[in-house]
């Protein structure tokens, strides 16, 4: 089946392919308005850093985002995410232009989107057969990076044309739209482990996290992301000042960086829609990380604006092939059972990464040259993934042999890599569950 075929056999991915990109492309629309917004608040430049923060802390609660879709239908939790997002969106439209009202509707919305990415990482096993799905995540790649290319374009129309407010409104319909589409999707029932018992909340939490640090694939996955990310965002720092005091390239200098990066992001994944069998899902992420170390490097080397825009679309294209590749690789490689707590500490480290990139950032740009940090940024970047190398091989050479061994076609095989530690890491999960239980009453779900 070639990718373009994807579409017309399977319904169901094409319902969640077109929710999903409505409404990224509406997230792309909202943050330029919101940030207008906000910047004409009463705060000004205070309340633009304070929507960004109330945007931003949410996402370190993804391991507990991640436990929702493997104790709840997960349908239900995506609807109720996508739906409660819209409605977040209309009242940001219609309450006053103040911090004070902006910042908790804000954190509410990034809440329900923290939920909706942790439940929509569980997705993509049930609805396309294994061989199909690196060509299935480079599909929702392209969405995703269709948010960065299209949406603040459209942002900046809809907003000169009818208000912040009224470009709030249209991001509002994209999340009822999606909704439209996403009720048209089975029920995806949340999927048991072997004993089929369950325990409270925060046992389930903590038994994610357990998990994630001794299943290997997912542990390599978690550090490439946090060190990864902390070196690759040091970009976004420093690509304006190398714009602005470097290449004397001003706004629109820099927003030919921009644009090249996105352009390209789009491309890789189109791409990788149609060559997503030649290559195993830990190699292109592994080679996606390196390109973009790449591309970042030579950004910081780039003597002239036209070069640097083209050392940008370099680091953009890696690093979409970075991202379907991570995807892919845990859809394989983790169990079912376990895949939402998983896909939400993966959320979590990148999260934290580009966090402490921001934290430092500043302070480096402020002693160093921007393009010592480029450079910094990509040497780092290319020297993590370098490091990480060993494992991915050993996790990519275990999923072949997981896809080698499956008998029943489209079913995805338990995790085959440190059975023996996964095993133990459900046993402790468990003895801590039970632990909770015996010292106070708890109610279950």
């Amino acid at each position: 089946m070639n990718s373009l075929q994807l579409f017309r056999v399977n319904p169901d991915f094409r319902r969640y392919w077109t929710a999903r990109s409505i409404s990224l492309i509406g997230d792309g629309v909202a943050m330029v308005a919101l940030l207008l917004l906000a910047g004409n608040s009463d705060a000004g430049a205070a309340g633009v850093a304070a929507v960004l923060l109330a945007q931003s802390v949410p996402r370190f609660f993804g391991p507990v985002a991640g436990a929702l879709p493997d104790r709840f239908e997960v349908r239900r939790i995506l609807l109720v995410a996508e739906l409660g997002q819209g409605a977040v969106f209309v009242a940001i439209a219609a309450v006053p232009s103040t911090t004070a009202a902006l910042v908790p509707l804000v954190a509410l919305s990034s809440c329900l989107a923290t939920v909706f990415v942790a439940a929509g990482r569980t997705v993509m096993p049930r609805l396309v057969e294994e061989p199909q799905l690196m060509s299935a995540n480079a599909w929702m790649g392209t969405a995703f990076n269709l948010q960065a290319a299209v949406g603040p374009v459209i942002g900046g129309a809809l907003t000169a044309a009818f208000e912040p407010r009224g470009a709030l409104l249209v991001n509002a319909l994209t999340f009822f739209v999606g909704a439209f589409f996403l009720l048209r999707l089975p029920r995806l029932e949340p999927v048991r482990d072997a004993t089929g018992k369950r325990g409270n909340f925060l046992a389930d939490i903590g038994a994610g996290l357990v998990f994630t640090w001794r299943h290997r694939a997912a542990r390599v996955i978690v550090l490439l992301l946090l060190f990864g990310v902390l070196f690759g965002s040091l970009d976004n720092v420093a690509l304006v000042l190398l714009a602005s005091d470097v290449l004397d390239a001003g706004p629109l200098g820099f927003g030919l960086l921009g644009t090249a990066s996105g352009v390209a992001m789009v491309a890789a994944s189109l791409w990788l829609t149609r060559s997503a069998t030649t290559f195993s899902p830990a190699t292109i992420m592994a080679g996606g990380w390196i390109i973009t170390g790449a591309g970042l490097a030579a950004t910081g080397l780039s003597p002239v604006l036209a070069v640097a825009v083209a050392a940008q679309g370099v680091a953009g294209m890696g690093n979409s092939l970075a991202m379907v590749g991570e995807e892919t690789l845990l859809q394989k490689s983790v169990p079912a059972a376990m895949l939402g707590r998983v896909g939400g500490a993966v959320s979590s480290a990148a999260f934290a990464g580009s966090a402490l990139a921001y934290a430092a950032g500043g302070y480096l740009a402020s002693v160093l040259s921007p393009r010592t940090v480029l450079i910094i940024a990509g040497t780092g970047l290319m020297a993590v993934t370098a490091a990480c190398v060993p494992a991915l091989r050993v996790a990519g050479r275990q999923d072949r042999e997981a896809t080698t061994d499956d008998d029943e076609p489209g079913t995805k095989p338990p995790a085959k890599d440190d059975a023996a530690q996964d095993a133990a890491a459900q046993s402790d999960a468990a003895q801590a569950g039970a632990a909770q239980d015996d010292a106070a009453p708890t109610s279950r779900a």
